[in-house]
């Protein structure tokens, strides 16, 4: 509906705006400036600091603008000399309780009080000077308060609690004792605070500053770029001093982030400068590593790659591209394994959770990923969530979760056997038995059928074989599904009505869905879900499959796949790859590849002989640690690609240095398909290079030149030969990030898709407890970067187990103690946490630490049609280890 717009007068002249918009809005629109110190856009306005005075020159009103509507017939005046006067007068009072620090203060020129008492003129203040709070004493290594520099905007609170959802502050006391501060005034670390850092890139001055600060000036050098970390995408500016990373600080104009980070984007981007980085290529000769040239090294892979080609075959060789690498480097990866290598043998490290959906959601709903942009999750009047933990592996979808649930009302459904924080934020929680997700699916979908909630028009002009699936689901029922589950016969049903009587509703699901032994079946049934509710797309819900690292929706797109070129056009597909061998100049190979699992055990068997690694460490992150430890120690030759020596990387012959995220050009495609730019803020670690460009210098070297000079020129290829990428290029990224938006949908019927409980195998004797590998907010994936990141260690410096307080007492283990955690295939000794969040005979690891290589205890079973690996859970016994308790 169309509203008609509101005239006024703003400083002698006419402006119009719509309903709703406020005087500080149409005054910004219409290019007036109005000093402001408690607005933000993205938070509510609260009229708090009052320097966004205005004058109403028909009634004489002065008027805070940000919460001040707009009137038609008013006649605004923004620099009247009443409005100059007060504005002075209110900076006084505010100056009269602030200290004289000025020249001291780390906040420096980035002050906005400072700023704004520059601008209208106020030096001395002639008030009598108010008695200053004391310092509060944190412990945390991440943020600091000094609330004598509190000018109580709010925006702190604000943030915290409409953006974040966190409320761990408020304002405490009245009048001149009013603060911003958490329940019982305690220290943030004994708060709720995940020291996310919202609070402090929003406080306009020094109240709240960040923790052991490399530079405590004010920064020249300024980067736009994307958060290296999981799935979400989150803009950042990088702040740079003398080449060296001193702040970073979250993209307030970002559609997707809106001026919030998680703790790691904030605080654990530090690992770019560890002295811990690769700074020059190594070969290994009797079994130690010595530094050499990037053309000696090169080399020595070229010469090796050739030997093992015309030896044994180009099928003997094996790349592993990376989810953590740029759209374009993992482009000219598969081009480098396709045409200099002549292998369709490529994977990258995302088929260990993302393998699922790609098969899951494209055999059901026709795309290979998120149906729905990250901005229609908050609009859902229902959320599904299920098989994720989103606090901590993908911290901007719990954020949005939680504002779409206290501000737009919309109702949460979870289904979780652990219980995590998003509980308390729950209308309904489920917990299943272990590995029972597709039965309990299976049964809300009966309910949703039986009790005729069926959005009629999707499926009948949207879908088809419903027929099917609604013979298949008739043992679900819900009876059936209790005796499964564990869970209450009532609450199924109220869970499938829940979900089908809502308007728009929207299933978050995670790698505790793709991980399973079943994943394709889990995700597919979650697909018909959505399918007979209405929920794809199209102004309603959507299927939102979070993505475990930045890259892995963009390195699957560009084809580091064994089964697909780019864009996900099959390498049997004799058209697509006639117009790739067109392109590239060469013979493209025939027949699907091996995946990355299949790969380490063709290590094992002898049957690969050479492997080139680029950005991953399967000797940490693949199951089994131990097999494929030996599997890559049985190869001829191992060359590995990466910013650390790690684990897999100290196996190497050849081990080559490469580009941080912060020191390099390129694109990276979260989790919903919106494709970002990444910009380099540093010069390269030593003589480290970019990947795109190591892999230009290797091709090179092997004579098979690539005609690329720079990432920009790698996508405007990527445009013109990738349908799902047309319309990307660096000119429109440099102005707003780019969705692929429907272009992954298929336009054909979308299939309902019949999928069986399998149940779990029965547990071995002598290991009684259920093992849950997860996330944990502190860390991330195999922990090469942020235990490097020196802030995020000192909170969590190494590997725990939690368990249930009735198994520490069975087992006479009390936090801080030592276990091993042994399994069927394994066993790591780690520290003990006791925890209230969890059942009777379940523990919970996080997959961060490479020495407590927590994979280790899993052996390689592969999902039948990914050949993706089970990661989640694994039967475990805990020993107390002599010496502790």
């Amino acid at each position: 509906m169309n509203l008609e717009a509101i005239t006024i007068t703003l400083n002698g002249r006419e402006v119009s705006g719509q309903p709703g918009m406020t005087v500080l809005d149409l005054a910004r629109e219409s290019g007036v400036a109005v000093p402001t110190l408690c607005h933000d856009p993205h938070l509510d306005p609260v009229g708090a600091c009052r320097i966004c005075i205005v004058e109403d020159e028909r009634s004489g009103a002065l008027m805070a603008s940000c919460v001040t509507p707009i009137a038609p017939g008013m006649v605004i005046n923004t620099e009247s000399p009443r409005v100059q006067e007060r504005r002075k007068t209110i900076i006084k009072l505010m100056l009269a309780s602030h200290p004289d620090s000025c020249l001291v203060c780390d906040k420096g020129n980035r002050c906005q009080l400072r700023k704004v008492a520059s601008d209208i003129g106020v030096g001395l203040v002639e008030f009598q000077r108010i008695p200053q709070l004391a310092t509060i004493e944190e412990v945390n290594p991440f943020i600091e308060r000094d609330l004598s520099k509190c000018i109580l905007c709010a925006k702190c609170i604000r943030a915290c609690q409409e953006l974040v959802g966190e409320g761990a502050i408020d304002y405490l006391g009245r009048g001149f004792a009013s603060k911003p501060a958490t329940l019982g005034d305690l220290p943030l670390e004994k708060s709720e605070c995940t020291f996310c850092g919202t609070c402090v890139a929003l406080c306009p001055t020094g109240a709240i500053m960040e923790k052991d600060k490399v530079y405590t000036g004010t920064t020249t050098t300024t980067v736009h770029t994307v958060c290296p970390f999981c799935g979400c995408g989150c803009g950042v500016y990088l702040e740079v001093k003398d080449n060296r990373l001193v702040r970073v600080r979250p993209d307030a104009d970002s559609s997707l982030s809106r001026s919030t980070l998680c703790v790691k984007g904030s605080y654990g981007c530090d690992f770019v400068h560890s002295s811990d980085r690769l700074s020059s290529p190594m070969v290994k000769v009797n079994g130690n590593f010595g530094v050499v040239s990037w053309e000696e090294a090169l080399g020595v892979v070229a010469d090796a790659f050739k030997r093992i080609k015309e030896t044994h075959g180009s099928s003997s060789l094996v790349v592993f591209g990376s989810s953590k690498c740029t759209n374009e480097e993992n482009y000219l990866l598969q081009r480098f394994a396709r045409c200099v290598l002549s292998t369709n043998n490529i994977d990258n490290g995302s088929r260990l959770y993302n393998a699922a959906t790609h098969v899951g959601l494209w055999e059901t709903v026709g795309c290979r990923g998120t149906t729905n942009s990250f901005d229609d999750l908050e609009r859902s009047q229902v959320i599904l969530v299920i098989g994720t933990d989103p606090t901590s592996s993908a911290p901007l979808v719990e954020y949005a979760i939680k504002r779409a649930v206290k501000r737009n009302g919309a109702k949460l459904l979870l289904i979780d056997p652990r219980q995590t924080k998003l509980v308390s934020w729950a209308n309904l929680w489920l917990k299943p038995k272990v590995g029972t997700d597709v039965a309990l699916i299976n049964g809300m979908a009966k309910v949703i059928i039986d009790e005729n909630m069926l959005d009629k028009e999707c499926v009948a002009g949207k879908t088809t074989n419903l027929e099917t699936l609604a013979k298949d689901l008739q043992e679900y029922t819900p009876g059936y599904v209790e005796k499964i589950t564990g869970i209450p016969s009532d609450d199924i049903c109220h869970a499938a009505r829940f979900f089908a009587k809502a308007g728009r509703a929207s299933i978050v699901y995670g790698d505790g869905i793709t991980q399973n032994i079943n994943g394709v079946g889990s995700v597919a049934a979650l697909a018909n879900l959505a399918l007979m509710t209405g929920n794809i797309g199209d102004g309603r819900g959507g299927i939102y499959a979070l993505q475990m690292e930045n890259n892995a929706q963009g390195a699957c797109d560009m084809g580091t796949l064994p089964d697909f070129l780019p864009g996900y056009q099959g390498v049997e597909d004799a058209q697509a790859r006639k117009i790739f061998e067109a392109r590239w100049g060469c013979q493209l190979p025939v027949g699907v590849g091996l995946t990355a699992l299949e790969a380490i055990s063709g290590a094992e068997e002898g049957k690969m002989r050479g492997m080139y690694i680029v950005g991953e460490n399967p000797a940490v992150s693949f199951p089994n640690s131990n097999l494929v430890r030996q599997a890559l120690e049985s190869l001829d030759f191992l060359v590995v690609q990466d910013i650390f020596l790690t684990e897999t990387a100290k196996l190497a012959k050849v081990v080559l240095p490469v580009a941080s995220f912060a020191e390099k050009e390129g694109t990276f495609t979260n989790f919903d398909g919106t494709v970002q730019r990444i910009r380099k803020a540093l010069e390269p670690f030593g003589n480290s290079l970019p990947d795109w460009e190591v892999i230009l210098r290797l091709a090179t070297t092997m004579n098979s030149s690539m005609p690329y000079s720079s990432p920009q020129e790698v996508m405007k290829e990527i445009a013109e030969l990738v349908p799902l990428y047309q319309g990307v290029n660096y000119a429109k990224l440099d102005v707003k990030s780019y969705r692929l938006g429907k272009g992954q949908i298929a336009s054909e019927k979308m299939k309902f898709s019949p999928v069986k409980y399998i149940p779990q195998p029965s547990p071995e004797d002598g290991y009684p407890l259920t093992l849950f590998v997860g996330t944990t907010l502190y860390q991330f994936g195999s922990g090469s970067r942020t235990l490097r990141a020196s802030r995020l260690r000192k909170l969590l410096p190494e590997a725990f187990v939690e368990l249930s307080k009735s198994d520490s007492r069975k087992l006479k283990v009390k936090d801080g103690d030592r276990v091993k955690v042994v399994s069927p295939t394994g066993e790591v000794a780690v520290l003990v946490r006791i925890s209230d969040t969890l059942n009777q005979g379940m523990v919970f690891m996080p997959a961060f630490f490479p020495e407590g290589l927590v994979n280790g205890l899993f052996d390689i079973v592969l999902d039948p049609r990914t050949k993706a690996p089970a990661l989640k859970t694994c039967q475990v016994r805990l020993e107390r280890i002599e010496g502790d308790g």
